[in-house]
């Protein structure tokens, strides 16, 4: 059984992993896939004797998962989409509530 990391830069979300793997698993030949959508990367296990790396990279193009696709910014960072809020405010901060902290964990108290 031989092996091939893809690179997938749109496979962003789960309901694309899910996408992936099922395109790949449904060639004939492949044998395993992971995909990860946290390192937008995909390893398939496959047979030689069957497919080819070159095929399995077609079909996860095909599925809209190229490694040549990038995904759109949809905001750009410039003065136009910056939050004012942030320079007045400062530094945010978040406090637990000790509430919160009493009534989490094994021994929720409801």
């Amino acid at each position: 059984m031989d092996s091939v990391t893809l690179s997938a830069p749109a496979m962003f979300a789960d309901h694309h992993v899910l996408k992936a793997r099922g395109a790949l698993l449904a060639l004939d030949g492949v044998d395993d896939v992971y995909a990860s959508s946290a390192w937008q990367s995909v390893i398939v296990s496959y047979d030689a004797a069957k497919i080819q790396p070159a095929a399995i990279e077609k079909a996860l193009a095909k599925a809209g998962y190229a490694s040549d696709k990038t995904v759109p910014i949809v905001a750009q960072n410039d003065e136009y989409y910056r939050d004012p809020s942030w320079d007045a405010l400062g530094v945010r901060v978040t406090e637990t509530n000790e509430a919160d902290l009493k009534m989490s964990g094994e021994f929720r108290k409801y």
